[in-house]
This record gives structure tokens, sequence and C-alpha cells, in this order.
């Protein structure tokens, strides 16, 4: 679900030591009032879990316990939509997407995306230069006024949208096609590759903390081993792999195997964006 061990480690300034006479962290629920979900093995912290929050317990100089309050753990991704997945919004448009699997909760806002005479570009009702923040009231999520996630989400808004403007400005200025850009100039550039490079490994890394929350590990292992012998050669054969992964398990039965539901793998499958089917590819084929 979680990796743990890196959530101990990440948040060590918020540890407090607890005063349990009891060597195992693997024997704490009645103490705790909570359900042991992760049992601790070897160098590794137990979790528990009550109604609100996931604790966890290790040793380091004695018992330490992290609370963790689960509406703390949602994730905001930000994407610029520029094919039709449809949604029933104009291309292109801004989305963003909110997921906590701590809660079970997720929610997406839109807004479609374009450029005034003035060359100004508007997301919704907002400029990027007015540099204000839209109204997104989410309130579909019980942690919708939490100020850890307003805080978050203004600072995607006001940070990470702006580094969006030259694939928006893109797919304005070459008639809707991002890969319509002819410079040869601009790869000639090592100054100028190496900032490409920099923009894709960032919206593959984006699209892959999505993936690993949206598929189940036994879903991550059918899918690499369906296309561990894949070459994807060009851009467009990165597009579809769920043709693939739908020829065998019709043909090995791959779902029986890894005890999955296939309906329910090939759906999540079909409304994979582009980028997150190179973002999967990426992460899963050693050929890539």
């Amino acid at each position: 679900m979680y990796d743990w061990n890196a959530l101990w480690h990440e948040r060590e300034a918020y540890r407090t030591g607890y005063d349990i006479h009891h060597d195992d962290v693997n024997e704490l629920a009645g103490a705790l009032q909570a359900r042991l979900i992760h049992p601790a093995a070897a160098g590794q912290v137990a979790v528990y879990e009550d109604e609100n929050r996931y604790i966890l317990a290790g040793h380091d100089g004695g018992l330490q316990l992290l609370e963790v309050m689960k509406h703390g753990l949602f994730d905001i991704t930000l994407r610029f939509v520029s094919e039709d997945e449809g949604q029933g919004v104009a291309l292109p448009y801004v989305e963003i997407h909110v997921d906590n699997l701590a809660t079970e909760e997720q929610a997406v806002w839109r807004a479609e995306t374009r450029v005034d005479d003035e060359g100004r570009i508007w997301v919704g009702k907002r400029t990027l230069d007015e540099n204000v923040l839209p109204a997104m009231p989410f309130d579909e999520l019980s942690f919708t006024d939490n100020a850890e996630f307003r805080e978050e989400l203004a600072r995607v808004w006001h940070e990470d949208l702006p580094q969006l403007r030259p694939l928006i400005e893109a797919w304005f200025h070459h008639g809707g096609e991002i890969g319509a850009v002819n410079e040869p100039a601009h790869y000639g550039d090592a100054e100028r590759v190496q900032q490409m490079c920099d923009r894709y490994a960032e919206i593959v890394r984006r699209e892959q903390a999505q993936l690993s929350r949206m598929f189940s590990d036994d879903e991550l292992r059918l899918i690499a081993g369906v296309i561990a012998g894949i070459h994807f050669d060009s851009a467009a054969s990165c597009r579809g792999v769920w043709l693939a992964v739908e020829a065998r398990i019709i043909e090995d039965e791959l779902d029986q195997q890894h005890q999955i539901d296939a309906d329910a793998l090939l759906s999540k499958m079909k409304g994979l964006s582009y980028a997150q089917e190179v973002a999967l590819i990426e992460a899963l084929s050693p050929l890539n």
C-alpha cells in the first residue's frame, strides 16, 4: 500500500518515544487500541490502523511511534490533456487529480485551456499571469478544508502549472499537435535537449506515482511480464498496451495465474492517457 519504511524515515522529526515495556512491536494492538495491518519484519516497522490514522512502531534507541493522519496522505497530480479522453471537456484542458488511498477518496477538477489574442494563457477563468488560485472546492473530499491540502493545491497551481506553459503554447501554435514542432536547431542545442529530457523525466515521475496507486502489485507484475519482450521502437508503438495484455490473458490465462480480475485490469488500462502508458512502459519494460 505505502512504503512504510520510507514514511518512517521521511518523518523522523515527528516520531515520539513511548513508554511501553514490550520488545515486540507486533504486539501493541491492545496498548494502542488499533489494529495491526502490517507486521514488522527484521529492520522494518509495524503499522497499526484506527479510523483516522496509521501508527508506525519501531525501535530506535527505544520504542518510537509515528502517527500519520489518513487525511494527510493525499496526492495531487497535474496534467495537461491534449487528447480526447471522453470527459466532455473541450481540448485542451488542465486536469488536477486528487487521490487519497488511505481514505479511499478521489476527485478531479478540469478546466478548458486557451490562449487569447494577447498571448495570455487562460485556465478556466484565470490566466497564468494572474497568479490567483481559482475556486476548486473539491466538496466531495472529506479533507477539502484541511490547511495542508489547500497549501499543496496552491503550490501546484502557482509553481507546477506555469512549468506547463511551453507545452500549452506549443499545442496552440502548431494547430493542436504538440509533436508538430519542427525546429531542428532546438535539438542541436545541448541545453535545450537537457531541458526537454528533464521535463520528460518529471512527467514520467508524476504519472508513475499515480499509476502505483491505480494498479495493484499483482496487476503490475502481470503487465511487466507481458511487455518484457516487446520492443517499443517508436513513440506511436507505446499506445494501446492493453491490447497486448488482453491477448496474453486470453491465450495464457494470466489473470488466473496472478489471481486478478481481468475485466477490471483491462478497464483501467483502456482509460490510460498516452503519457500514462509511456510512464508504465518506462517503469516496467527493460527494453523500452
